[in-house]
């Protein structure tokens, strides 16, 4: 593979990862600027899309915007400069995908989106269930059709050089809160009940019947399996992220109640489900339940703005446990935290992304982190 050399090594890691074993270290991607190319550093892109190109736009531009955003050619130049530009370290994975936002379902559901300079908004637009009817149909979409182009254009340029991940579409519990308002949303569990669960239904339908015909254009250039883009994350067959943001703002009780029946069906079509934690609030709510999901195989933490960072001493616990229930743990880590943290879990099910400044960098940590791996026993 011409982005990542080193690719069976990482596949046979990755393998024995997602059984929740270990080859010879816990897994780790290290991202670095890559030595002897002419080109400006890429930042890095664990928080968001590469917003390359987009500084030279006006604010007032909205169709240059736009087509930066939508333009097939434009997203697969950028991916090909950041391959070009990037040193993909240990697990990490040079994968591409669409990516307008963590919700971008909602488009395809009647909120247009909106296009800036730095992220993509999307309206309320349910105002009165009682006015509302869901319609999606994928055959005649013109925003499912510009998302599918783009996917088609990752594919005919990848050719063993790189992998294509699945659009992010989002869950049905956070794009309603999109579409109604979180606040509104949140009353409308006690309000308006019913509509809330034919919403999740219908979204969560679409949703599986919309990565599923992903997965099938994008099986071929990815060895068979699937991605999780963001997370760089490859997996022998269908995965995706899985989550509920939402369950931040609402009780266990109501958790399970309204959106568990979403992330077993999203789990079920997962054969190596992963499920987005976001925050301590969720950690500390959901986790017990989540854990007691078969279909999840992996639980990946994000603190979130303002929280205590990815290695704090009263994460620990937490994550001793999902490591001890058999589920794998995902880490998005600073380089100076990965000693620490391999200081309390065990390498097996392990694995952590972290971002350096040179490939040189890189490349010295991958070797200590094989140190620090060595010898550790399953548990401690």
């Amino acid at each position: 593979m011409k982005y990542k050399p080193d690719w069976d090594a990482a596949k046979t890691r990755s393998e024995a990862w997602w059984n929740h074993a270990v080859v010879d270290r816990c897994c780790i991607a290290v991202h670095a600027p890559k030595k002897n190319v002419p080109l400006p550093p890429v930042p890095d892109l664990q928080n968001g899309p590469w917003l390359h190109g987009l500084e030279n736009l006006k604010e007032t531009d909205h169709a240059a915007i736009r087509n930066w955003w939508t333009d097939a050619d434009q997203n697969f130049d950028r991916a090909m400069l950041w391959f070009e530009n990037t040193y993909f370290g240990g697990e990490a994975l040079p994968i591409t995908y669409v990516n307008w936002g963590a919700m971008a379902m909602a488009a395809l559901f009647g909120s247009p989106p909106e296009f800036f300079l730095t992220s993509v908004w999307y309206p309320a637009v349910i105002k009165d269930w009682t006015e509302w009817q869901w319609d999606f149909d994928k055959d005649t979409s013109e925003t499912w059709r510009t998302i599918v182009q783009i996917v088609e254009r990752f594919i005919a340029g990848a050719q063993g050089n790189y992998f294509v991940g699945s659009p992010e579409l989002g869950n049905g519990a956070d794009v309603l809160s999109l579409m109604r308002g979180m606040d509104k949303l949140a009353l409308d569990l006690v309000m308006h009940p019913e509509q809330v669960r034919q919403g999740v239904e219908f979204i969560s339908n679409v949703w599986v019947d919309l990565m599923e015909d992903v997965h099938q254009m994008t099986a071929r250039v990815n060895e068979g399996g699937n991605t999780v883009a963001w997370m760089g994350l490859w997996a022998p067959g269908r995965t995706d992220q899985i989550a509920c943001d939402f369950s931040s703002v609402i009780s266990p009780q109501m958790f399970t109640e309204f959106f568990i029946p979403e992330i077993l069906k999203m789990g079920d079509w997962c054969e190596y489900g992963v499920y987005h934690l976001d925050g301590p609030t969720c950690m500390r709510n959901m986790l017990d339940i989540l854990l007691e999901i078969d279909q999840i195989k992996t639980i990946q933490f994000t603190p979130g703005a303002g929280m205590p960072p990815t290695y704090s001493e009263e994460y620990i616990p937490k994550y001793q446990k999902i490591l001890a229930s058999g589920k794998n743990l995902y880490l998005l880590t600073a380089p100076d935290e990965v000693e620490k943290i391999l200081t309390y879990l065990p390498p097996e099910g392990l694995f952590m992304r972290t971002y350096v400044n040179s490939q040189e960098e890189a490349e010295a940590l991958l070797r200590i982190v094989g140190k620090w791996s060595a010898g550790r026993k399953p548990g401690g």
